[in-house]
């Protein structure tokens, strides 16, 4: 059993509300399937979850396949998975979802496993599509993005509980949507200099920030050697992009709106590297050079990625959020890390003797 987290199910229809729930709900199956959670899943292994800045994020964990328990509260689609870290000051909901899919493997020695896979709400709606036609002129591009999200849930069996919280004032944009995927329009609104982050908090309120996310590089410093006992890096320059190239909507017969995003210094650096971006609903010329800006914001330099295991009682997943700026300091031969990143994604993984690990993607503030 791990002692650090909770899993605890609920019903993909029932609205959760509140940021709690009481600690003291009996660990087995209600079959009432009532407005409270259905019970708590008591042994499992290898769980690991995480979220992205401006997409979804995912889970998984493994249970025993006879288990009755666990049996009783997994149903693909259905069922919802809220994950808590126990601390000493009371349990925080640091994760939760919907359950998408089950592997599993069996053996002649009976002792079987499978895994559950979910994904957390904004990925309720890739499932989900506009009208034949919508058109928004002249309105800001959060309140675009949540009248998708509650028109979507307006339609008959279409509640997925999502509200709205706050709707930071951006860009206001026009936009025409034919048959649009829903979550697709909403990653692409941010997806643009001059666009915003957004959340769908872990209790579904969906939230509109300029820019999301704390300075803590007073707070949150990770030092190899003082708070972090071991530590992976990744230097990710795979997909270099220096002449972001993005394409959009057909205009006339055949042609399609072009613009062309060069940066010249990392030109000279690294020579000349191109990428290709499709915006097939967007003609606006703006808005395609917005799209390539962001587009070299991320792929003109490297992201790193930091994969640890933090010194007991120092820093835990609780310390820091998606977007928040934290100092990292590595000082290792041909690592000289003394800067601000930026938390692009985190992820938590706890091995099957409860050693947990924490990996961060990280950048430059303004990617």
């Amino acid at each position: 059993m791990n002692n650090e987290y909770r899993i605890l199910i609920q019903e993909t229809r029932t609205i959760k509300g509140g940021t709690c729930i009481p600690m003291t709900i009996p660990a087995c199956f209600q079959p009432d399937r009532s407005n409270i959670f259905l019970g708590e899943i008591i042994n499992f292994r290898n769980l690991k979850f995480g979220k992205r800045l401006n997409n979804y994020g995912q889970c998984s964990f493994d249970i025993l396949v006879d288990d009755a328990l666990a049996g009783a509260l997994i149903s693909l689609r259905k069922y919802t998975v809220w994950i808590y870290k126990v601390t000493s000051t009371g349990d925080v909901l640091v994760w939760s979802g919907e359950q998408v899919r089950r592997t599993g493997k069996l053996n002649a020695e009976e002792n079987d496993w499978c895994t559950i896979y979910c994904y957390d709400w904004l990925y309720l709606f890739k499932d989900r599509y506009t009208a034949s036609t919508v058109t928004y002129d002249g309105i800001d591009a959060g309140l675009i993005a949540w009248g998708l999200i509650n028109t979507s849930q307006l339609k008959t069996n279409g509640n997925f509980g999502i509200t709205q919280g706050t709707i930071a004032t951006t860009s206001n944009r026009d936009r025409t949507y034919y048959n649009q995927n829903i979550m697709e329009a909403i990653v692409n609104l941010s997806d643009v200099i001059g666009g915003f982050d957004y959340e769908i908090t872990n209790d579904r309120v969906f939230n509109v920030y300029t820019i999301k996310g704390d300075d803590l590089t007073e707070s949150v410093i990770l030092e190899y050697t003082r708070n972090l006992q071991s530590v992976e890096i990744d230097e990710d320059f795979t997909n270099p992009c220096n002449n972001a190239i993005v394409l959009g909507e057909v205009y006339g017969d055949t042609d399609l709106s072009r613009v062309d995003r060069p940066d010249s210094t990392s030109q000279i650096a690294s020579k000349l590297r191109e990428k290709v971006m499709t915006a097939d609903d967007v003609i606006d010329l703006d808005t395609l050079n917005s799209k390539g800006d962001a587009m070299l914001a991320k792929y003109k330099v490297p992201l790193i990625k930091v994969t640890f295991e933090l010194i007991k009682s120092s820093l835990s997943i609780t310390s820091f959020s998606l977007g928040d700026l934290i100092r990292l300091i590595i000082k290792k031969g041909i690592y000289d890390y003394d800067d601000d990143f930026r938390i692009f994604e985190w992820e938590v993984s706890v091995d099957e003797v409860n050693t947990e690990h924490i990996t961060l993607t990280l950048g430059e503030l303004g990617v």
